[in-house]
């Protein structure tokens, strides 16, 4: 079946072979814009023809189309949801909202949209599910529920309330399918009247029709009942501020407002100040204290941007702002070691919401940059080294903080992969190599989290600072991705005023200290006036900053100074860094700790005080435990100081061993450790690495000596562990002496509870790899680099060669040059084991589909991540892909089947000339694994030519 690109053009391809008859029996169809329909389909056909549905939807122009209690088998094929297949042709968006995504048998309801989905929230937060949709001129909330089990009416008016922001909103379904115990009273205190189908709506619509409706599925079939919902929209408001009307859309909005604004005050929107002075100096005159403020404008109703760094938890650098503190949450490759789209999500509404009781409404978060080499200071900011799993995991942090109502941005647009030099170094390389790497982990961030703001990079890319980068900002971000929020500059990215606008950046972050000058004040207002920069462009960047805080809430549900949930905070960290943590080794089952183990000796890492964190704008130094741990420790000045957050392994390790004998020893004196170490049951080895923003680490090695304290207690007694507190892989020269070794990266202010629970087996680690983790800096596409380091002995280069691998980062690197990594990509153990059969996979165009029966087969519980990659025909410059990936939690003995549904781009190549992502045909491998290097089942497929849509 042909793939069919543009709705009008399908239309007019079929309206001959459709009868008369069938489309008069049809409801008259309201006039475009002054109503919202819904189509709810009693049940699910079971086929379809695409041109006779497509037709019928589009004369009863259907906004959405919804069907309730759908019942999936995990191993249905894309063909088998034949709406799925509908909407990808149509170009429509397309969920299932399900509250368990790795369930053998998903329930749940569908929902297509004809409008394009400007925020959600889905299944992953709960049982209900909420979709923003934007028809231009107005928004309209829609809520869904995945399964039909009954919640109580609070938490839907729970989810409205925090959601809905005063916009038309309808709540589908009939009540005792979709509401159970909500009755119409609980309804009503959401803030929804009935309409006769038993559906319910808001105000902000001022009529409801329903009619029923039956559509032809299929040539000569029968066809499928449903209601038609039409609800007409209320006038609108109106008024001195017809901006504040909430049942307009941002971009409406932003209009309205554009065009009552002065030239001072747009221009006003467009460069923040330092929120923490200049200079030492006081505060801009309103500002909260923080990286970034712009001020408001009261006349109009404009409210203050308040931005807040960064990306694991809301900073108080020097703890200016008395009172307050944050939860500081673990790094992002502990994040990305989950696996999990919900742990991401739940971190990131953990610091949306503390930013938002904090009074910001912009929180500095959402960093996509690749790992291309280990000794990148900033790696502990992001999500390792695979564009899927990046993309994945940071968008549904995005989406988590977003949530909240703060704005999130996505950084540092693009391939600012070092820090060394990175305010001058040009990364150099291919596009296409470009796009199937770090831009696809951007793209596929923006896709899963729409970000509010996209904050472009220091570095230059080909040349081209990030910043002016017309490739970057125009071309891709706002004309093919079609991202409609605004570019922000990093502080101190900035170097020009026209050409930078031109470029596509649409605010300057803070010039007045971190750039030579104010480009986007007086610069940029000579090149407006002087016709340089048309007066279109300025209307254009103040309107994407507006219409963004409309989106997000900022000037309906403005934030409140309010006292974090720190129980909460606490909750969400600790699980994070307990999912997120990476048993590398277990010769001898030596973990988890038995009752057997009564002499316990913990040695080294500051393990009496805390857990190390990374340095500069992101560090978390103000938590409710208080500051730093281990003061002192340099350096104790920018990017510093070096802080450990006050979790003790050790206190938290006698809380869940009371029975045993736990001492300290610090591990200055390697012979004393020793000594303490043949005398315990099991030595612990805490090892540490710091690391920062604006430096890069001088070598993969740890630091202080740790390498020698490790052989010396290894020596000492055989049953030592090592826990590693790093920013990413170093060498482990000691590795065959040491039986068991746990990676738990930086890991926040529950780090001691949570290692504590991983080391006594109360929780089974399941947290697999983010990045390969080579042997050493030989293995890596830049064994030596020019100017890393505090103290480098040579100058930084110029460049950075990054066409040396390419697209082929980490996994994909290694299997190219055929190099057999200490640890491969995904992978971690487990205190159980589990077992792969029956893998199936299913090909529609360019969807694939694959399920396969997992199974513990040990004697704890315990979750696994099925990773599922792609290798490539003989001869592709790439060799292996990861496609999908899915964890899945199970009992002992416990088996189910789960489903993986692939990327679609990472099945393809992108095309340069075309501008377009292809499949290309030929016969592939699809493998089932539990890492990069280690499959356990796999089929061969053919796929066809297919160009991704």
């Amino acid at each position: 079946m042909k793939t069919i690109s543009k709705p009008l053009a399908l239309t007019a391809a079929i309206a001959l072979s459709l009868s008369a008859p069938a489309l008069a029996a049809l409801p008259k169809a309201v006039a475009t814009g002054d109503a919202f329909t819904v189509l709810s389909l009693e049940q699910a056909p079971e086929r379809i023809d695409a041109t006779v549905l497509a037709d019928q939807l589009q004369a009863l122009q259907v906004d959405a189309l919804t069907i309730g209690n759908v019942v999936r088998a995990a191993d249905a094929g894309p063909a088998a949801d034949p709406l799925q297949v509908l909407a990808d042709r149509l170009g429509y968006s397309y969920r299932f909202v399900t509250g368990a995504a790795d369930a053998a048998e998903r329930r749940g309801s569908i929902v297509i949209s004809r409008l394009p989905v400007e925020a959600e929230l889905d299944s992953a937060s709960g049982d209900l599910n909420y979709l923003r949709l934007n028809d231009g001129a107005h928004v309209v909330t829609l809520y869904t529920r995945s399964v039909g089990a009954a919640s109580g009416a609070a938490p839907v008016k729970n989810l409205v309330d925090a959601t809905r922001l005063g916009a038309p909103a309808v709540l589908l379904g009939a009540p005792a399918v979709l509401l159970g115990a909500v009755d119409a009273e609980g309804a009503t205190a959401a803030g929804f009247d009935s309409a006769a189908t038993g559906s319910y709506f808001s105000q902000g619509f001022e009529s409801a029709t329903s009619t029923s409706v039956k559509l032809r599925t299929d040539t000569g079939k029968q066809g499928v009942a449903g209601t038609l919902l039409t609800l007409g929209y209320a006038a609108p408001v109106g008024g001195e501020q017809p901006w504040m009307d909430t049942g307009l859309s941002a971009d409406a909005r932003a209009a309205l407002l554009v065009a009552q604004m002065t030239v001072d005050e747009k221009f006003q929107m467009l460069h923040s100040y330092f929120g923490l002075g200049k200079d030492g100096g006081p505060l801009p005159e309103g500002a909260v204290g923080s990286a970034g403020f712009v001020p408001g404008v009261p006349r109009l109703g404009i409210p203050a941007q308040q931005s807040a760094d960064a990306g694991v938890g809301v900073t108080n650098p020097g703890g200016l702002r008395k009172g307050d503190h944050a939860t500081a949450m673990p790094s992002g490759p502990s994040t990305a070691s989950s696996w999990n789209p919900q742990i991401a999500f739940a971190g990131g509404a953990t610091m949306g919401r503390e930013a938002w009781q904090q009074r910001f409404n912009i929180l500095l978060a959402g960093s996509v940059n690749l790992q291309r080499d280990p000794r990148n200071g900033r790696n502990f900011e992001y999500a390792g080294e695979d564009p899927l799993l990046a993309g994945r995991l940071v968008g549904e942090s995005i989406r988590g903080v977003q949530s909240q109502h703060v704005i999130s941005t996505m950084k540092h647009f693009a391939l600012n992969d070092m820090e060394t030099s990175r305010n001058f170094h040009s990364a150099e390389i291919g596009e296409q190599a470009m796009r199937e790497s770090d831009l696809l982990a951007f793209e596929i961030a923006l896709e899963t989290g729409k970000p509010g703001s996209v904050m472009c990079s220091y570095n230059r890319i080909n040349g081209i600072y990030g910043c002016e980068h017309d490739y970057l900002m125009n071309q891709v971000l706002k004309q093919e991705w079609k991202f409609p929020g605004f570019v922000m500059s990093d502080w101190g990215g900035v170097h020009s005023g026209s050409k930078a606008a031109l470029a596509g950046l649409d605010q300057q972050s803070a010039g007045e200290v971190f750039d030579k000058a104010v480009y986007f004040d007086e610069p940029l207002r000579l090149a407006v006036a002087g016709g340089v920069v048309p007066q279109a462009r300025l209307d254009d960047m103040v309107a994407r900053i507006l219409r963004t805080m409309f989106a997000h809430g900022n000037f309906d549900l403005p934030p409140q100074h309010q006292p974090i949930d720190d129980e909460a905070g606490f909750l969400a960290a600790q699980r994070t860094v307990e999912e997120g943590s990476v048993l590398l080794r277990n010769a001898g089952d030596l973990l988890p700790l038995g009752k057997d183990v009564q002499r316990i000796v913990i040695i080294g890492g500051h393990a009496d005080k805390g857990v190390i964190g990374g340095g500069g704008s992101s560090m978390v130094g103000w938590t409710a435990r208080g500051t730093n741990a281990v003061p002192g420790v340099l350096p104790t000045t920018w990017p510093g100081p070096v802080i450990f957050h006050p979790s003790s392994p050790l206190e938290a390790l006698r809380a869940e061993r009371p029975d045993a004998q736990i001492s300290y020893v610090d591990g200055r004196d390697v012979a004393a450790a020793a000594r303490a170490a043949a005398a315990a049951d099991v030595a612990i080895v805490f090892a540490t690495q710091w690391s920062a923003e604006s430096v890069d680490l001088p070598h993969m090695q740890l630091p202080d000596n740790q390498d020698a304290l490790i052989a010396g207690v290894a020596k000492a007694n055989p049953k030592t562990v090592v826990v590693l507190e790093t920013n990413g892989p170093v060498e482990l020269p000691w590795l065959q002496q040491v039986p068991s070794v746990l990676q738990a990266w930086y890991p926040g202010i529950r780090g001691g509870e949570g290692i504590a629970a991983l080391l006594t087996g109360k929780v089974n680690p399941s947290g697999r790899l983010p990045v390969t983790w080579p042997v050493d800096a030989s293995q890596l596409p830049r064994p030596h680099v020019n100017g890393l380091g505090f103290t480098p002995k040579q100058k930084p280069d110029d460049t950075i060669d990054y066409d040396i691998e390419g697209a082929n980062v980490g996994y994909k690197w290694f299997a190219a040059k055929g190099l057999v990594p200490q640890f491969a990509f995904g992978h971690g153990l487990s205190y159980t084991q589990f077992g792969y059969d029956n893998l199936a996979v299913t090909v529609e165009g360019q969807r694939l589909v694959a399920t396969v029966d997992v199974r513990n087969t040990g004697k704890v519980a315990g979750a696994d991540v099925a990773q599922l990659y792609l290798t490539l025909p003989e001869g592709s410059v790439t060799p292996i892909r990861l496609i999908g990936f899915q964890k899945v939690m199970l009992q002992p003995g416990e088996r189910r089947r789960i489903r993986i549904e692939a990327e679609p781009k990472t099945l393809a190549s992108f095309d340069t000339a075309d501008k377009q992502w292809k499949i290309a045909a030929g016969r592939y491998q699809v493998q089932v694994a539990r890492s990069a290097t280690d499959p356990v089942q796999h089929v061969d497929v053919v796929l066809d030519a297919t160009v991704v849509r």
